[in-house]
């Protein structure tokens, strides 16, 4: 059985960081829809429904991020594939003028992946 690497702990606790920060934004933006659907924005059932993904992708995040500490090749795929969406949420920010917001996501989901993909985090998922 292969020692889990520092790479994957450090994408654990990102992957951490990002369920909860994905249900703290999905909470802000249920209680602020009311001040952010008018002529600028979208509509009120739009943001309701991004609010609520946003909300649903965080506990699933916070929930499968103990399984990649655990060397869980189910996690390890799940986070991907969250991953793989926040980065075409991230593309969908930059067309919609939340540059910075965009790239931050981008980057944050590209480093994730990068590094659940590395030689020793490989050895670490197959020798479970």
């Amino acid at each position: 059985m292969a020692a889990r690497p520092g790479s994957v702990t450090f994408v654990a606790v990102l992957t951490y960081i990002n369920g909860i920060l994905n249900i703290i934004g999905g909470v802000i933006l249920l209680i602020t829809r009311d001040q952010m659907a008018g002529p600028n924005g979208g509509s009120v059932a739009g943001i309701t429904t991004a609010a609520i993904i946003s909300i649903l992708l965080g506990i699933i995040v916070v929930i499968v991020a103990r399984g990649l500490l655990r060397g869980s090749p189910g996690a390890r795929t799940v986070v991907t594939v969250v991953m793989v969406i926040d980065i075409l949420n991230g593309v969908l920010m930059l067309f919609t003028g939340q540059l910075a917001s965009g790239i931050v996501q981008i980057l944050w989901s590209l480093l994730i992946i990068v590094l659940l993909f590395t030689r020793r985090a490989n050895g670490f998922f197959t020798g479970r």
